[in-house]
């Protein structure tokens, strides 16, 4: 690990980051790190790939998200239903389509809903991030920007409910072909009426805390009391609908997770080792089963080492000017303790509003505008003066980070 000097400048101690990690004596040792940590990151793999894999799937047949419009596309498998074709003024009869929003694209609004998983619950460990008035008022200001957008309040209402159903499948409920091993609880069985079912769980939207007891047999299902009318379907038949839809999708979901962990972390042998073996140990080593699966070392920092000392050190040398600046600022109207925090966090997010970030579910934030963002922190306590004059402060290195934006 690098030992920080607090009195060391940001450029050198970037470059001795930069020199740290990119050592071979670094890497062979990250290596081991690495495979010890294995467990972890296989659990986070089929904890996020499901999550979002049955996310784009209630997107795409409950509020009629186009397929190819998803940055993971989603399978092609036998579907009985007709999608809802797009509407058009004049031609279109009324509740027979959908209108595309004005100033949003489907794709953008997939990623929306995606980034704001990222505050509803943890991406790798079964446990709420935040939970009641705080995540409310968070959801509820983003809300309101989509809605200035054109997509109607009630549209981003089944959204939200729709995250909050998908997560209480992927953490309180389990089902073959689609539970996550170590996150999904077991359920408890359930005679209901005719039909075999299972008691399963799922917050809900009034208040973000509040966990309701839900019958569940399926990962897709149409729920008693929270179906929207025209935003839900009817199932087929048990048999049908396992065979035809449930065991074609849960295949191409393993194959997904399967791929991505081999990416990741052990690589199967698939030829024999021609080694030669020193003659005082081959009596040993001959009971010593051959090895499977290989980890190889992850050597692509060494390729990018001149360009992430530049991409980094500039970055963070920006956002240490930024709090420079904005530290004036706050001094001057009495901010103090972690409310400056607030501010600092503005200043950056303003600065780096419209820079395309490589994580795509960050990427739907080029729709904001300035107003889009003071109204955003407003919600959070902040003061309207202040984000204001911090804009007129840091107003130039937007300008500058819209530049680079334009050029990538």
């Amino acid at each position: 690990m690098v030992r920080k000097d607090p009195f060391e400048s940001i450029i050198d101690r970037k470059e001795k980051y930069i020199d740290f990690t990119t050592s071979l004596d670094w890497i062979s040792l990250n290596m081991l790190r690495w495979e010890f940590r294995l467990p972890k990151i296989d659990l986070s793999i089929g904890f996020n790939l499901s999550f979002n894999f049955l996310l784009d799937f209630y997107l795409a047949i409950d509020l009629h998200f186009p397929f190819d419009e998803f940055d993971f596309e989603m399978p092609n498998f036998v579907l009985d239903w007709q999608p809802i074709p797009k509407a058009y003024y004049g031609k279109t009869k009324y509740n027979q389509g959908v209108y595309d929003p004005p100033e949003i694209l489907w794709k953008d609004l997939a990623r929306f809903i995606w980034n704001m998983r990222y505050q509803t619950t943890e991406k790798s460990i079964p446990a709420y991030k935040k939970v009641s008035q705080a995540l409310k008022n968070y959801l509820e200001a983003h809300k309101e920007i989509l809605s200035k957008k054109g997509v109607s309040s009630g549209y981003i209402d089944a959204m939200l409910e729709t995250l909050m159903k998908v997560e209480g499948k992927i953490l309180n409920c389990s089902y073959v072909g689609f539970t996550v091993v170590g996150v999904a609880k077991v359920m408890k069985p359930i005679q209901r009426r005719r039909y075999k079912m299972a008691l399963g769980k799922m917050r809900y939207t009034d208040d973000f805390k509040t966990e309701r007891t839900i019958y569940t047999k399926f990962p897709y299902e149409t729920l008693v009391n929270y179906a929207r009318v025209n935003y839900a379907r009817v199932i087929p038949k048990e048999k049908e609908y396992k065979e035809k839809h449930l065991r074609p999708l849960s295949q191409n979901l393993a194959k997904r997770i399967k791929e991505f962990k081999m990416r990741a972390s052990k690589t199967p042998i698939t030829k024999g080792l021609d080694v030669e073996v020193r003659p005082e140990i081959r009596e040993i080593t001959k009971h010593i089963p051959p090895p499977k699966h290989t980890l190889y070392q992850r050597v692509f920092f060494l390729q990018k080492r001149d360009k992430m000392k530049w991409e980094g050190g500039k970055h963070q040398a920006r956002l240490q000017n930024i709090i420079e600046h904005v530290k004036p600022i706050l001094n001057k109207y009495g901010v103090h303790g972690n409310f400056r925090l607030g501010y600092i966090a503005f200043a950056k997010e303003y600065v780096y509003m419209h820079y395309k970030p490589h994580k795509k579910h960050k990427q739907w934030k080029r729709l904001l505008t300035e107003d889009d963002l003071i109204l955003k922190y407003k919600r959070m306590g902040c003061d309207e003066q202040i984000l204001r004059e911090i804009i007129s402060t840091v107003n130039k290195f937007k300008t500058v980070v819209d530049i680079e934006a334009s050029q990538k």
